[in-house]
């Protein structure tokens, strides 16, 4: 063991003789809380880094301006996305500025390791429930603050994370005396003697911009956006002692901290907005609204929303709007023709009473059948297959279905400039909204097919 590990693990005496005799004993860790880490352990906190990552991503995402992690200058990686972690052991030493900062680095680095926090056994072994709140949500490392009956103290607590640290699992030691007290930094020095004895590298972390979300003060939550600004690792040996790595590792968080956050858009809206100013996304929506009228059973607005929200006030949303509505008048004609020389096309997810209705409609009054087709739930490929039954002229089926060409137009419009009122609330988590959607999409589909059964 290294030498400035033996001197920091000598209690001093002063603090013996200070230590009051009426100080309550801390209670003891459930032994659960130090098995061994064998692969399945380490597995097993793998997928729960993983599951916490997406929760904490996802409420994340929708209650703040966005959050990044700058792993090299310059160089960001979205929430959504795995950071790329040095390799082998690892601990990060953290400044704590905000009650969020536990989840913001469950939200970044769990997406690529597994990962604990260190936390004060004196607050979460108050109840059973808090225990089982730290262990779900967060994934912590219990130390205790006063020496219990069994003689052992917090440094030995925090030593005895060695063998999970040297199985690769994270471990974050958040700085000392930085939630609530404003008299600066420091570090326990104990985190470098984990570090020797797990063979762990170091790794300077600056959550910032978590105080303009949530102060230590605040009541409820504010939108900004934040950083996670990583160092560069270092490995604890003989060369440096704990004061002169103690003032490295502040000096480089405080380095990290200086500059401002600037918001940067999630990874599902970069991704889809350069889909919607590049030829893919005039060729998406042509194909999804020409299919749609043809075959396709779902809706020819899907895609078109999704890309129009990401545009902004540019011109690039009412284009996408026209080529998406000619497209849909392409696909309504062509399946006239088919069936009407004989051709049926295939009309997936519909049912016979949304055709016997279409084809009433259309023989009462054929301007009628697609004003109710904008907002009645029978797919329009139903109303183009009826148009060919009916044997309608080339003329009679272009002049009737001005209705749908303006549901096209309404639709798309209101998700055009709903996308530039919203874009601020849109971009961290335009992903998530677009799953959440996919999700319900099928539910309410069965509802309309329930309906026309």
């Amino acid at each position: 063991m290294p030498a400035f590990i033996e001197a920091e693990q000598k209690p001093s005496t002063n603090a013996r003789a200070s230590a009051s005799p009426t100080a309550r004993p801390e209670r003891p860790l459930p032994l659960g809380l130090r098995r061994a880490p064998t692969r399945k352990r380490v597995n097993r906190a793998r997928r729960a880094s993983w599951w916490r990552a997406k929760l904490w991503g996802l409420i994340l995402s929708v209650s703040t301006d966005g959050v990044t992690t700058m792993s090299v200058p310059g160089e960001s990686v979205p929430l959504f996305r795995k950071p790329p972690l040095p390799a082998g052991p690892l601990i990060i030493l953290a400044d704590h500025p905000s009650r969020i900062d536990v989840f913001v680095l469950a939200a970044t680095i769990g997406r690529s390791r597994p990962i604990v926090f260190e936390a004060a056994a004196n607050y979460w072994l108050e109840s059973r429930a808090y225990l089982w709140a730290a262990r779900t949500f967060a994934g912590v490392w219990l130390t205790r603050k006063n020496p219990p009956a069994q003689g052992l103290s917090r440094p030995a607590d925090l030593l005895s994370a060695a063998p999970t640290v040297a199985a690769g699992i994270v471990f974050v030691k958040f700085l000392e005396n930085d939630l609530f007290i404003d008299g600066g930094s420091s570090i326990d020095p104990t985190v470098f003697d984990l570090a020797a004895v797990a063979g762990a590298r170091i790794l300077p972390v600056a959550i910032v911009g978590t105080t303009d979300v949530l102060s230590t003060d605040a009541r409820r939550i504010t939108r900004a956006p934040i950083e996670v600004r990583w160092g560069t690792p270092f490995s604890v040996d003989h060369s440096e002692n704990v004061d002169g790595m103690t003032e490295r590792a502040v000096l480089a968080i405080d380095r990290l901290a200086a500059t401002p956050v600037i918001a940067q858009p999630g990874a599902g809206w970069v991704r889809i907005r350069s889909v919607a100013f590049g030829s893919a996304g005039i060729a998406i929506v042509a194909f999804w609204a020409f299919s749609e009228g043809v075959f396709w059973p779902l809706l020819a607005e899907m895609p078109l929303l999704l890309l129009v929200v990401t545009v902004g006030r540019s011109w690039r949303g009412p284009l996408l709007i026209a080529v998406s509505a000619v497209a849909s008048a392409c696909g309504i004609l062509a399946t006239w023709f088919l069936v009407s020389h004989g051709i049926n096309t295939p009309e997936p997810l519909t049912t016979a009473r949304m055709h016997a209705v279409a084809l009433a409609q259309l023989t009462a009054d054929p301007k009628d059948a697609f004003w109710d087709q904008m907002w009645n739930g029978i797919p329009v490929k139903v109303y183009a297959h009826a148009t060919g039954q009916l044997r309608m002229s080339f003329l009679d089926v272009l002049s009737v279905m001005f209705p749908r060409l303006l549901r096209i137009a309404i639709i798309g419009g209101a998700g055009w400039l709903l996308g530039g009122v919203l874009s601020r609330f849109l971009k961290p988590c335009l992903g998530a909204v677009q799953v959440f959607c996919l999700a319900l999409f099928p539910f309410g589909l069965a509802v309309v097919i329930f309906w026309w059964s």
